[in-house]
C-alpha cells in the first residue's frame, strides 16, 4: 500500500482516547505513513505535554491545537473552519475523528480532496439516553453523521452493540479494532503500589465517584484499601474534595 496523509481528530488530549490515538499514530507511522493530530488547546497538563512532545518526532503532518468545546457552541464554527484548513493544508487521505465532538468536525469538515471518514466514538454520545432533550440532539445528529461516514472504527464489541441499539446498524461499514497493550507495560510493578490504579479522564460518568466512596465505605469497614487516580478532567477537584471528606 502507498503512504497515506492520516489525520487524526479529537477534543480531549487525555485517558482511554488519548491513550488509543496515540498507539494508533505511532503504528500507522511505523507503517510509513504521514501522521498528523489535531487536538483541543484547553485541556490536558504536564503528563499530555510530554506525550505530545515524545510523539511528535513521528507524525510528518505534525500536531495542531486548537480551542474546542465540550459542549455545542457557537465557536464550533472557528474551529471547524481551523480543522478544514487543517486537513487541505495536509492533503488528507484519511480523516479519522474520535469521540462526538472529533468525530463531528472530521466528518463535517469537506476539503477540496475527497478523503476517507473514519470514525470512533470512545464512548462520548453513547453515554446519551433519548429521555432528555440533551441526548434526543446528540443522538439525532450521530444518526445524521452517519450519512458522512466511511468506515466505523470500534475499540471494542460493546461500543459497536450500543451504536447500533442507539443510533442505528452501519452494516458493512464496521470494524472492531482491540485496544492492546505493549510488553513492556507487562513489568512487574513497585512493592508499595496502592491496591487499586485508575487513569482515564477524571469525570463522574466514568464512576470514579463510585470508586471514591467505595473506598470511605471499606475505609469505614476497618478495610484499608488504597488507591492512586491519574487524570485530568472537569470533575478532578471534586473528586479531590470527596476523598478528603
Amino acid at each position: 500500500m502507498a503512504p497515506l496523509n492520516i489525520l487524526h481528530v479529537f477534543r480531549t488530549p487525555v485517558g482511554g482516547l488519548f491513550r488509543h490515538v496515540l498507539d494508533l499514530s505511532r503504528a500507522q507511522a511505523a507503517r510509513g505513513h504521514r501522521v498528523g493530530l489535531i487536538a483541543d488547546s484547553s485541556t490536558g497538563g504536564a503528563r499530555t505535554e510530554s506525550q505530545f512532545a515524545e510523539i511528535a518526532p513521528h507524525l510528518a503532518l505534525g500536531i495542531a491545537r486548537l480551542p474546542m468545546r465540550r459542549n455545542p457552541n457557537l465557536s464550533d464554527l472557528s474551529a471547524l473552519a481551523q480543522v478544514m484548513k487543517i486537513i487541505t493544508r495536509s492533503d488528507a487521505d484519511v480523516i479519522h475523528g474520535h469521540g462526538a465532538k472529533g468525530g463531528l468536525y472530521g466528518r463535517l469538515a469537506m476539503p477540496k480532496k475527497r478523503a476517507l471518514r473514519v470514525y470512533t466514538p470512545h464512548g462520548g454520545s453513547l453515554h446519551y439516553e433519548r429521555d432528555n432533550i440533551g441526548g434526543w440532539l446528540n443522538l439525532t445528529a450521530e444518526q445524521i453523521l452517519m450519512l458522512r461516514t466511511d468506515l466505523f472504527l470500534f475499540e471494542s464489541a460493546y461500543s459497536a452493540a450500543v451504536f447500533r441499539r442507539k443510533i442505528g446498524d452501519p452494516g458493512d461499514r464496521v470494524r472492531v479494532v482491540l485496544n492492546g497493550v505493549a510488553p513492556d507495560e507487562f513489568e512487574p510493578v513497585a512493592a508499595d503500589a496502592t491496591d487499586i490504579i485508575y487513569i482515564g479522564e477524571l469525570r463522574d460518568i466514568k464512576g470514579v465517584d463510585i470508586l471514591v466512596d467505595a473506598i470511605g465505605l471499606l475505609h469505614q469497614q476497618g478495610r484499608a484499601v488504597t488507591a492512586t487516580l491519574v487524570g485530568h478532567g472537569p470533575d478532578g477537584d471534586k473528586l479531590m474534595a470527596q476523598a478528603r471528606h
